[in-house]
């Protein structure tokens, strides 16, 4: 495994080395853990889940990488995190501070980093560009992580039964993930009316009655994938599922548009074209719609990242909604053309086959039970 992570962490130096030489910098730290971990293939410098930054931080001085972390803290980092990587310790105490340590460390080189510190440069959309593109390893992790989450939401949806709060739903779903390592980032669920009321629907004590959604992302490794499924106890009203159809039709254009240099507010332009083509012109505006998946929950989402070209191999996840339905799964905007979908449905789930140009593709409907 340290062979992979070693070709891995070698060509994320190699995009380091060009964005320092381009910013006309000495080197860069990396103290944010959605950086730590695309950088070290999958390491975690946090000890208080959902941190920003954790206890660790990287700095890349020329040919030579430096972990900082506390005295107390630098073994476990190199034992677990970024064994046989190449990177050298530097440490201070638990008590003092870190900024000071880098300080020590950086002497008069000018570096970036992902944070405001020191008084040094942030690096931003340059420094967040780099993690969009995967590499080999990346996607075979990725395909890892969408299994689990397909396998285990799936079977969520079956075993759950209607009475069940919405936490016991969530807390059904975190268990079979937290087994294989994956950690829900993001998980919400929706029952009956509050589907309808609320388009982030995090679980209450509501009790499920005949319908629900379930929005989950999964992280494992620093790398995130999301996808929603939906069941409903009894048979289909036919209202739902045409509102169902139209969410369809909605990511069905976002996907057609999602190609290798293709700008993201052109994409999100063609969401929102076929929510009026469809009659329902203003319904974009009461929910994101997804867009770039990486390393954070959304890398940048539809609308924000205007500046933004599809790169390849990168992961997208858009998420159209339409009064109390949702369809949502992660993406990869294949080098050679086409998407490959990391997250998917059993054989027994029910879906349409949509036509994507000259790809065919099988979207999950809504499981009647």
């Amino acid at each position: 495994m340290s062979a992979v992570r070693q070709k891995e962490v070698t060509q994320k130096e190699k995009r380091i080395s060009d964005l320092i030489t381009k910013m006309g910098l000495d080197g860069v730290c990396l103290s944010r853990a959605i950086n730590f971990a695309w950088f070290t293939g999958g390491g975690n410098n946090r000890v208080v889940t959902g941190s920003e930054t954790g206890a660790a931080a990287l700095v890349i001085l020329g040919d030579r990488k430096y972990i900082v972390a506390p005295k107390n803290e630098i073994e476990r980092f190199l034992e677990e995190q970024v064994p046989d990587l190449g990177f050298e310790p530097w440490t201070y105490e638990w008590y003092e501070s870190r900024e000071k340590a880098i300080a020590d460390l950086v002497g008069s080189r000018k570096i970036g980093t992902d944070i405001p510190m020191g008084g040094w440069p942030v690096l931003g959309a340059d420094l967040n560009r780099l993690r969009y593109s995967l590499t080999g390893e990346e996607i075979a992790r990725a395909r890892e992580i969408g299994a689990i989450c397909s396998r285990e939401l799936a079977a969520t949806c079956v075993n759950i039964s209607p009475g069940m709060t919405e936490w016991e739903v969530q807390a059904e779903l975190s268990y079979r993930l937290i087994k294989y390592g994956v950690r829900p980032a993001v998980l919400l669920v929706g029952t009956d009316e509050r589907a309808f009321k609320h388009r982030h629907p995090v679980p209450t004590d509501k009790r499920l009655d005949k319908y629900a959604i379930i929005g989950l992302v999964g992280e494992k490794d620093g790398l995130h994938l999301a996808l929603t499924r939906s069941v409903y106890f009894g048979r289909l009203p036919e209202h739902l599922r045409r509102l169902y159809d139209v969410a369809l039709k909605v990511e069905a254009a976002f996907l057609q548009a999602s190609k290798v240099g293709a700008g993201s507010q052109f994409i999100f332009d063609q969401g929102r074209e076929a929510y009026a083509a469809a009659g329902f012109p203003d319904e974009w505006q009461r929910h994101h719609q997804g867009g770039a998946i990486g390393y954070a929950p959304r890398e940048y989402r539809a609308g924000e990242g205007g500046g933004e070209t599809i790169q390849p191999n990168q992961m997208l996840a858009w998420n159209p909604t339409v009064q109390g339905t949702k369809c949502e799964d992660t993406v990869l905007v294949q080098d050679g053309g086409g998407l490959e979908f990391l997250t998917s449905v059993p054989g027994w789930w029910p879906v349409a086959t949509l036509e994507l140009g000259r790809q065919e593709v099988s979207r999950p409907l809504i499981l009647e039970r």
